[in-house]
């Protein structure tokens, strides 16, 4: 995906629907945001459903207003979502989950500002608001793809794996650290007081055969045989992208973060950066 290129990011996602008084109160115990401030707002706004011990469920975009909550499942998996709510709705918290059809979302999207700066648009009734988007080309699969990996966005299965938590893949900034109890948040607290992750996440580049860089594969510190080869973290993404030109995700040992430059088990080497939305921990 070139610079010059004015794309837009068009998909569809699961979403719920989240209907009652209770609404505000429910979602504030059971996600990372300040319900109660962003209902004022009456915007679209992101946040994180985490599980118990502060790891990473799904990353979730919301609109709610007085009655209603609507939710866009980002990143995770929907009946994950849905039976995390179930399990902790009573009658008393005066609320009902209904599963809706997928909705289409739309995002300007570039190289060089993080994505969540950027305000989306929902179309339920799959109709583009022309006059929004007008100068914009909807980015091919490959397009999306390398920009999610350049921006840092998590996905199922990869970045979000059952242990990782917000601070380890750069979403500290949709915590807020001043609201009441919610689900993880004695896990988040004391990642916090500590100031201590296993992990951050980094993209990266490399020249080689993409099976020397498929998900799981241990990235190394040095190329050299004489010296101890130690594993400084693993490959979560991975997109080529022309005949020898890969890049993907990382997780990287957070001991090791502030170097440029490892390499694979087959000692090619590998360029590391922070991804562009990443917000740094702490």
């Amino acid at each position: 995906m070139t610079e010059t290129k004015s794309l837009i990011w068009d998909e569809t996602f699961p979403s719920l629907l989240l209907k009652g008084e209770g609404c505000a109160t429910f979602l504030h115990g059971q996600t990372t945001a300040d319900i109660y401030t962003q209902k004022q707002l009456e915007s679209i706004f992101l946040s994180c459903c985490l599980s118990t011990k502060g790891s990473l469920k799904a990353l979730l975009e919301i609109r709610i207003s007085n009655d209603m909550a609507e939710i866009v499942i980002i990143a995770g998996e929907i009946n994950s979502i849905i039976n995390g709510f179930e399990s902790v709705i009573f009658p008393a918290d005066k609320v009902n989950l209904e599963v809706l059809d997928p909705i289409r979302r739309i995002q300007k999207i570039n190289n060089y500002q993080s994505w969540k700066k950027s305000t989306p648009l929902w179309i339920s009734n799959n109709d583009l608001i022309e006059n929004e988007i007008y100068d914009y080309t909807r980015a091919t699969k490959e397009e999306l793809e390398i920009w999610k990996i350049r921006q840092g966005i998590p996905g199922l299965d990869k970045e979000i794996n059952g242990e990782t938590n917000p601070y380890e893949l750069g979403l500290g900034d949709i915590i807020n650290l001043d609201k009441g109890c919610y689900l993880g948040q004695e896990a988040i607290a004391r990642f916090f007081r500590s100031k201590s992750l296993k992990h951050q996440l980094r993209y990266w580049e490399a020249y080689g055969d993409a099976d020397d860089f498929d998900i799981g594969k241990k990235i190394l510190k040095t190329n050299h045989k004489n010296e101890l080869n130690q594993k400084v973290g693993f490959i979560t993404s991975s997109i080529k992208t022309n005949d020898n030109f890969l890049c993907g995700l990382a997780l990287i040992k957070n001991n090791f973060i502030n170097k440029d430059i490892y390499f694979s088990e087959k000692e090619e080497s590998m360029t590391i950066k922070k991804p562009i939305s990443f917000t740094q921990p702490f």
